[in-house]
């Protein structure tokens, strides 16, 4: 019995260290560079950011709060965020009009973006949220 929770335990060991090294997990931050970032990401509710590699980016129906009079179609710039301490990877918009910044507004889901981007409403209710996925 020794002998099998010995090799349970080392498979287990052997598997956790597996995924810290390849950055896969429950616990993965999101993250993305600016050349995976670069093209059209839409929701399921019509907002749509197409992000261009200069550093620009135009919006449709991007929503700034969980509210359809709330509902941006602009262009601006954006930028990667300051570390501000959360474990997903930001993304700062910089709106034309209205002239106001979101920062750190959007997030990055998965490693390489690849659960998508996501604007959190409610930092107490992580489902709150609008998530948009690349687009071919």
């Amino acid at each position: 019995m020794k002998r099998i929770a010995a090799v349970v335990g080392a498979l287990l060991v052997a598997g956790l260290a597996l995924a810290w090294f390849t950055g896969w997990g429950p616990t993965a931050p999101g993250t993305i560079s600016a050349r995976q970032l670069a093209g059209v990401w839409a929701g399921g509710d019509g907002a749509s950011v197409e992000f261009r590699a200069d550093g620009s980016f135009c919006a449709r129906d991007f929503p700034i709060e969980r509210s359809p009079e709330r509902l941006v179609t602009s262009c601006g710039d954006w930028s990667f965020s300051e570390d501000d301490g959360s474990r997903d990877q930001g993304i700062d918009l910089d709106f034309d009009k209205p002239s106001f910044a979101l920062i750190s507004m959007v997030r990055v889901a998965g490693r390489d973006g690849e659960g998508g981007l996501y604007v959190l409403f409610d930092i107490d209710d992580a489902s709150d949220r609008v998530v948009l996925h690349r687009q071919s």
